[in-house]
């Protein structure tokens, strides 16, 4: 259901997205309204989930995973979520999707080599219900951001 947000909790929720360790004390400055009300409309945001959490975006080359790619498979339609149950505990995937198009499945993967992602794609491959897969190898990130709020 949409919650129904006025141009306070729209603001706010762009400030939280450019840095959710802000202070209660500095949204209510920089919103203008009291530090209260901040801890309300934040507590109402959580409560409806429309903040889902708060995270910290880490830099994939600090952390020895300079190689993001994503991998289409095919399941063969009717099965995806089944197949994706499969890949939810893989480690190297941060993302997976069931997707229309050519694809059932696209699972964005983050790795230390190309012989980490390689095991990875033979992984995908060798499963019973892997038709075919397609890897796309992201060569630069040329924007990266969370959700718009507008329009």
């Amino acid at each position: 259901m949409w919650l129904l947000m006025d141009s306070v909790d729209i603001n706010l929720l762009r400030l939280l997205q450019e840095d959710s360790r802000r202070s209660y004390i500095d949204l209510a400055k920089s919103v203008g309204i009291s530090e209260t009300a901040i801890r309300r409309r934040i507590k109402k945001l959580i409560d409806e989930k429309v903040i889902e959490r708060f995270t910290v975006k880490l830099n994939p080359d600090k952390i020895g995973k300079p190689i993001t790619a994503f991998i289409g498979v095919d399941v063969g339609g009717e099965i995806g979520p089944v197949a994706g149950s499969e890949l939810l505990n893989r480690k190297e995937i941060s993302e997976l999707y069931t997707i229309t198009g050519d694809f059932d499945i696209i699972m964005k993967v983050s790795c230390g080599s190309v012989k980490e992602l390689e095991k990875t794609i033979e992984f995908t491959r060798k499963m019973d219900f892997a038709h075919k897969t397609k890897t796309y190898v992201v060569l630069n990130r040329l924007k990266e951001s969370d959700l718009s709020l507008e329009g």
